[in-house]
This record gives structure tokens, sequence and C-alpha cells, in this order.
């Protein structure tokens, strides 16, 4: 049995907590692809509704694009918080000389 009395409680996950604006935008991705794939076959077979096919292929790269952008963005965040949470803070007033013996100490750490 694990104590979870003493564990610090786990943040919230934020990787499905969307807006309606990216929701629409990931869905519109996948409407635009399944759009450009039946307008491309169907032109591809009959010579006819190439321009819908091209359209639709315009659609679907604008919104990967914009999709791409927002998850990368979203992992820059993510790191750049989980950086910031693990980073130690060491006040700027306080000098910290700089020995031979802690560099031994370091030295030795690093060696274990």
């Amino acid at each position: 049995m694990t104590d979870t009395s003493t564990r610090p409680a786990r943040a919230a996950a934020t990787r499905w907590d969307r807006s309606a604006l990216q929701t629409s935008a990931e869905l519109l991705l996948g409407l635009s692809f399944a759009a450009t794939m039946a307008f491309g076959g169907y032109a591809a077979a009959t010579g006819q509704m190439a321009v819908f096919a091209q359209g639709a292929g315009v659609v679907f790269l604008v919104t990967l694009t914009c999709v791409l952008v927002s998850w990368f963005r979203a992992v820059e965040r993510e790191e750049r918080a989980d950086h910031r949470a693990t980073a130690p803070v060491v006040p700027a007033t306080v000098p910290v000389p700089l020995t031979t013996a802690a560099i031994a100490a370091v030295d030795a750490e690093y060696r274990r």
C-alpha cells in the first residue's frame, strides 16, 4: 500500500484542455483531408471536380500549418513551465564563494 498523504498532488493534465478554436481547427483539418482525398480520387477517375480537390487541398495545407504551429507552441510552453519549476532559485544578492573545496565536492559528486 502506498501512503499518498505525504506525496504532493499531481497537476491536472492539460493536454486535453483545448480551446474551441483549436478543436475546430483540428476538426477542419480532418474534414479537409477527407474532402481532398474524395475530390482528388473522383477527379482522377472522371476528370471532373479538379477545382474542388485543389481548393480542399489548400484548406488542408493551411489548417495543417495552423494546427502544427499550435501543437509546437503548446509543447514549448510545457517545457518552459517544467524548466521554471525545476530550476533552482538563487538570490542574486548572496555571493557564492567558489573555493577549491567546493570544486572538489562537485568533482567528487560527478565522478560518483
